[in-house]
């Protein structure tokens, strides 16, 4: 369907990662709107603030990519991108 097409399989990789984004954001609005229920924490999904770029990237592996491109978006320096991007 896809073929072997690289750009077209980074592209999806993005906009799923960002789609689990979103999911993860209604799912703790879903928490906060049941009020005192709880939710088993192995129901809750971890959380990240890491664009989907960089989510991408780390999906593939290229963790200094990952890193690099994190510093592009966010202006941080290499030790707040490396523990960022180590910390998921």
């Amino acid at each position: 369907m896809f073929g072997n097409n690289s750009a077209e399989i980074n592209h999806l990789k993005v906009r799923v990662a960002a789609l689990e984004q979103a999911l993860a954001q209604q799912q703790d609005i879903i928490a906060k709107l049941a009020g005192g229920a709880s939710i088993p924490a192995s129901l809750i999904p971890k959380r990240t603030t890491l664009h989907p770029e960089v989510l991408a990237l780390l999906q593939e592996g290229k963790k200094i990519s990952a890193i690099k491109r994190h510093r592009e978006l966010t202006g941080a320096g290499l030790k707040e991108a490396k523990e960022a991007v180590e910390a998921l």
